[in-house]
């Protein structure tokens, strides 16, 4: 995920967190920041992820045939 700025913010996080955070950024020669980016990444793309399987579940029988779409661009066009 490319960001073409960065904002700094403020969190309150348990000391047990701050500190595998900052061994983690220590052991891989990141910043701590890195690390939390790359941890919100993974978050943001599981609930993507569950997102998507929860769409995929919901029927989509009630979608207007060939015709009807047909019909719906038509009226749809002719105020172009």
């Amino acid at each position: 995920m490319a960001a073409s700025s960065k904002t700094r913010i403020s969190a309150f996080l348990p000391d047990l967190i701050v500190t595998t955070m900052k061994q983690t950024a220590e052991s891989k020669g990141v910043t701590q920041s890195a690390i939390l980016q790359e941890a919100m990444e993974m978050w943001l793309n599981k609930r993507l992820e569950e997102d998507a399987k929860a769409l995929a579940k919901i029927p989509f029988d009630d979608l207007p045939s060939e015709d009807d779409w047909i019909a719906i661009q038509a009226e749809t066009l002719k105020g172009l």
